[in-house]
């Protein structure tokens, strides 16, 4: 993506919090704490132990959550972040509380995102009312994506996680290597190999 390009989206992303009445003076401290980071395929941009203090917005690319056993340091895919699925990233189990994380935050693919301080954001939604609405509708949607795919870790077969991902997450199975959607439905690769010729 050119330089222009993400200039645009920048641009287009700022206009609509203004439609929603955030302040200008809310949307220029946006325009200049937030920082347009190009990230490598298998890059971390958070790692287990880091407290994450900033929130993404995917403009180009994808990510996968894992949560890293603190005991084994096995790893397990828990979420998935795409440019047109759940763009808006950070490590739920860190940003609120900001205490280390279990998790890490993986690039599946050459990525842009929208790095924000976590700090930014507190400051402008306690001194501007719609940026605050608008910052909660956000988390609260993001909160009800994560816990959906939350509950179906927990209380899904393998075979029912998979049929989930093909029925609901298209860009999933279009975009994400096997390996971590085997990992999301607890299995081998050699299993969800198999389980993709059942269907």
């Amino acid at each position: 993506m050119r330089q222009d390009q993400i200039n645009q989206y920048i641009n287009n992303y700022l206009k609509n919090l203004r439609d929603m009445k955030v302040a200008e003076e809310s949307t220029q401290h946006l325009r200049k704490v937030l920082k347009v980071v190009r990230i490598k395929a298998q890059e971390t941009p958070v790692i287990a132990g880091d407290v994450c203090r900033n929130m993404y917005i995917i403009v180009q690319g994808g990510f996968v959550c894992r949560y890293i056993h603190e005991r084994t340091g096995a790893a397990k895919t828990i979420n998935f972040y795409l440019d047109n699925l759940h763009p808006i990233m950070t490590c739920v189990d860190s940003y609120f509380l900001q205490t280390p994380t279990n998790c890490e935050l993986k690039a599946i693919e050459d990525a842009i995102v929208l790095d924000i301080p976590k700090y930014d954001l507190d400051i402008l939604r306690k001194k501007d009312a719609y940026f605050a609405q608008f910052y909660h509708q956000m988390v609260i949607t993001a909160m009800v994506e994560e816990n959906e795919l939350k509950t179906k870790l927990i209380a899904y077969s393998s075979k029912e996680k998979y049929d989930f991902i093909i029925e609901e997450l298209s860009s999933v199975i279009q975009r994400v290597p096997s390996k971590y959607i085997a990992e999301f439905c607890g299995i081998s690769a050699e299993w969800l190999s198999k389980i993709k010729k059942q269907r």
